[in-house]
């Protein structure tokens, strides 16, 4: 395996465990704060997400939704 390839299959392994460390995160967090973000799932979505761990925990109403425009 040349080198270039090793180091590709650690950054995904690096990757993949700092993934499951978010989640495990995000899985503990209460979402006590929450705040209206654009968020980067390829649409530009507006949604609802947790200010602490930054998980998408709902979506805003058309008010928040104007008032996010807004700004």
């Amino acid at each position: 395996m040349d080198a270039k390839r090793k180091e590709v299959e650690q950054l995904l392994s690096d990757k993949r465990e700092i993934e499951r460390k978010i989640e495990e995160i995000q899985a503990k967090c209460k979402h006590e704060k929450t705040v209206i973000k654009q968020v980067a799932d390829g649409s530009g979505s507006i949604r609802r997400v947790c200010e602490s761990c930054g998980q998408i925990v709902g979506y805003p109403s058309m008010e928040e939704i104007q008032a996010f425009l807004k700004k």
